[in-house]
């Protein structure tokens, strides 16, 4: 079972990882480029697994697109 999985969303890079508590948090960078976001997706989006924590993320991404200004 993978405890850390890498996609790209949005034109940037995804890490969806399990922490110790058992939630699968998604770590991103945010628009400044220079700092990271986590968001916790076990309490966000009510996932279990890392696939589903793929799955969601590709879907908020999909739905919500980044338009650079």
């Amino acid at each position: 079972m993978a405890t850390k999985k890498t996609i790209k969303a949005a034109g940037v890079k995804h890490k969806i990882t399990k922490n110790k508590k058992g939630e699968i948090v998604v770590t991103h960078p945010t628009i400044d480029n220079g700092k990271y976001d986590k968001i916790n997706l076990t309490k966000k989006a009510k996932v279990k697994t890392i696939k589903e924590g793929v799955k969601a993320t590709r879907k908020y991404h999909k739905d919500n697109p980044y338009h650079k200004k």
